[in-house]
């Protein structure tokens, strides 16, 4: 604080008497309190050396339900290309992207590590062995445990092991849990310190609402069986708030979950592309058991709903899928459950895979000015 260091450099360039002096002489000065700024640059830190610190294949196969517009520490995703011509960015997106402009660059840097730190927790530490409450005041706690069980006995994969877990940016204020997440990385000599400093920083910066920022959990994600903490899906609060906002919340849970649902089908057949059917697959076969007799059967309205939801997603930089792509692929989904001869059979999953993959190209059209 160069401010107060000058006054008080001149306060004591003014002392007159002796004593004074010795006194400001002899004591040690005592240390400044930590600002802010070193605080989050401090756990900024933690938090890269964390991610530094995982074991080589602790973050493979993850796949994230969005772009997050806070940058990660650790590594990154890179687009292949783009922005693609006149190509706009979904409206969660671009909503997201709204409120993350609003940050200042210390705000930032604090979201970045906090965000970093509590997607670890829900990937690495978080199990559904502990009761599992979904949205920010358990709201979607019902919704989510349904559609779990739905898929669970939907899809012919192996699926007792699939957690099911609420990524909850409020699981930053424990300290013992960031203590368990640090010492997944860390060296445990620093564990208990960056804990602390995790939880200080969380209430000594506002924007962060004390963990009930969206931005800090405004995501979703799928893991493999190999990568940290098994097979999962984590379904953020911040997520939910945020499509909920946008007028999407009648189909929010049940579509994200389907979604990421299908990101373990791909897993189940070691099927991972690297094009935008890695992300539009798994919207297709959402859009399969969302409107198919044996998952949640709704209606024409519901489903045309379900694909704008996927199309906000969309992105337009050959990442993800734009949002016409994103809408298509969920659309392709509901209409092979609705069509088929057999309204309660089920496709197989290595079936659906092949069938999306041949029609994957039809499903590309071009980008087009409108979200």
């Amino acid at each position: 604080m160069p401010d107060r260091t000058r006054f008080l450099g001149r306060t004591l360039a003014a002392a007159s008497t002796v004593a004074a002096l010795v006194l400001a002489t002899a004591l040690p000065a005592a240390a400044a309190p930590a600002t802010v700024e070193q605080d989050v640059a401090q756990l900024y830190q933690d938090v890269t050396d964390l991610y530094n610190g995982l074991p080589a294949n602790a973050l493979s196969g993850v796949d994230r339900l969005i772009e997050s517009p806070i940058p990660r520490v650790g590594p990154r995703a890179q687009a292949a290309e783009g922005p693609i011509p006149g190509c706009t960015e979904g409206s969660l997106l671009t909503y997201a992207n709204k409120l993350a402009a609003q940050l200042t660059p210390l705000e930032n840097q604090a979201l970045d590590a906090l965000s970093g730190l509590s997607q670890l927790y829900v990937q690495g530490v978080a199990s559904d062995k502990a009761p599992q409450v979904f949205g920010t005041d358990g709201q979607y706690t019902a919704r989510a445990t349904a559609t779990i069980g739905k898929l669970r006995g939907f899809w012919d994969i192996e699926s007792w092991n699939i957690q099911l877990v609420a990524w909850k940016g409020t699981d930053l204020g424990s300290q013992a849990k960031m203590a368990q997440t640090f010492g997944l990385g860390l060296a445990p000599a620093k564990v208990k310190a960056a804990a602390a400093l995790a939880t200080k920083v969380l209430y000594e910066v506002p924007a962060l609402q004390g963990g009930r920022n969206p931005l800090l959990t405004l995501n979703a994600f799928a893991a493999p069986a190999d990568s940290l903490g098994g097979k999962r899906v984590a379904l953020g609060d911040g997520l939910l708030d945020t499509v909920n906002v946008l007028g999407f919340d009648d189909v929010s849970v049940e579509s994200v979950v389907g979604h990421e649902y299908g990101h373990q089908v791909d897993f189940a057949h070691d099927n991972h592309p690297r094009n935008e059917s890695s992300e539009m697959g798994p919207d297709a076969y959402g859009g399969y058991f969302v409107a198919h007799a044996k998952g949640f059967a709704w209606d024409a309205r519901t489903q045309q709903e379900v694909t704008y939801l996927d199309a906000s997603i969309g992105d337009c930089y050959h990442s993800h899928g734009t949002p016409d792509q994103r809408k298509a692929a969920g659309a392709w989904g509901e209409k092979q459950a609705t069509s088929q001869g057999n309204p309660n059979r089920v496709v197989p999953t290595a079936t659906m895979i092949e069938k999306f993959q041949k029609v994957y190209p039809k499903l590309m059209p071009p980008a087009t000015a409108h979200g």
